[in-house]
């Protein structure tokens, strides 16, 4: 039985009301993430290309609800359990044992994606089903790079796993060499980053652990009229303009990657969905760092970071 058969089976065993999978785009060989009753587990498919976090979306699923779960999205999920905002027993959780994902946008430079009728991960290659043949890409030249610092290959909480479990690991090379540059340097790389920043907000609408109803780094969301009284207007503190320029985007920015200090489960959802490319897995790679380094804290602990504080500071 393959890896797809065993995704199909495990779902159908689930009893769930709704299932949370990847089906196949078709016209391209991307799979995205669907709500799917029990009845259509056939759609179901699953390769390097299921890229996305379904853990967002189940907040918006009421009842029994199967999800099938990469390492980070497993994190994600037990995070938001954690949080309150999940119920692990309202979960079905079948946990794939991830190799890693494909960078799309890598992948593009290397074949017309419309020429490609699937995929597969085969030792250290990617194998591409062309309508013409095949073709073979080491992986490492197309791997998403958030793969290549992950901690959670194999998930942390799922009810089945589907295949062998997998070592990760915590690696801060990357953030210790930018760490050397000097002051200067370092403001000046940052600065040039966030120029570029369009405040679309595809990183804070991605991402699986911003769930707040009113965000502090978007304005849109605290509207303020002129039929507002006082009181309502010293509520809405404008930290942010609406203007898009180097000041305001540092401090969307910082104030979006502070939030998720302790939180954020490396999915790199964020980046991914970044339509200027920006580097923000890096920013949350440094936090992460901070808090390891200087709080001690890990993802792991069953006490939300935050809480965690409270209880020290007692």
């Amino acid at each position: 039985m393959n890896e797809i058969e065993k995704i199909k089976d495990a779902l159908k065993s689930s009893n769930a009301e709704k299932i949370v999978a990847f089906v196949r785009k078709e016209s391209e060989p991307r799979e995205v993430l669907k709500v799917l009753s029990p009845n259509e587990v056939d759609k179901i498919s699953f390769s390097p290309l299921s890229l996305n976090n379904p853990a967002k979306l189940l907040m918006q699923i009421n009842g029994k609800v199967a999800v099938v779960a990469k390492g980070c999205d497993s994190m994600a999920i037990r995070q938001l359990i954690k949080e309150g905002k999940l119920k692990r027993e309202n979960l079905f959780i079948v946990g794939i044992s991830c190799k890693g994902v494909v960078d799309y946008r890598k992948l593009a430079k290397f074949v017309n994606l419309s020429e490609v009728n699937d995929v597969e991960l085969n030792g250290n290659d990617l194998v591409l089903k062309l309508k013409n043949g095949e073709k073979r890409i080491p992986f490492l030249e197309v791997v998403d790079e958030n793969c290549l610092y992950c901690g959670h290959p194999t998930p942390v909480i799922y009810d089945v796993l589907i295949g062998e479990p997998r070592e990760g690991k915590r690696d801060f090379s990357d953030i210790e060499q930018f760490e050397r540059l000097s002051r200067e340097e370092r403001w000046n790389y940052w600065i040039s980053q966030f120029e570029r920043c369009i405040r679309c907000h595809a990183c804070r609408s991605v991402c699986p652990l911003c769930y707040c109803e009113e965000c502090m780094v978007d304005p849109s969301n605290l509207a303020v009229s002129p039929m507002s009284t006082p009181e309502e207007k010293a509520s809405y503190p404008r930290i942010l303009g609406k203007t898009v320029n180097a000041r305001d985007n540092t401090i969307y920015h910082l104030l979006r990657v502070l939030h998720h200090a302790g939180r954020c489960v490396g999915c790199g959802e964020c980046e991914r969905a970044c339509p200027m490319e920006l580097p923000l897995r890096m920013l949350e790679r440094k936090l992460e760092k901070v808090v390891v380094e200087i709080f001690g804290y890990d993802l792991n602990e069953d006490i939300p970071f935050f809480s965690k504080l409270d209880i020290v500071g007692d």
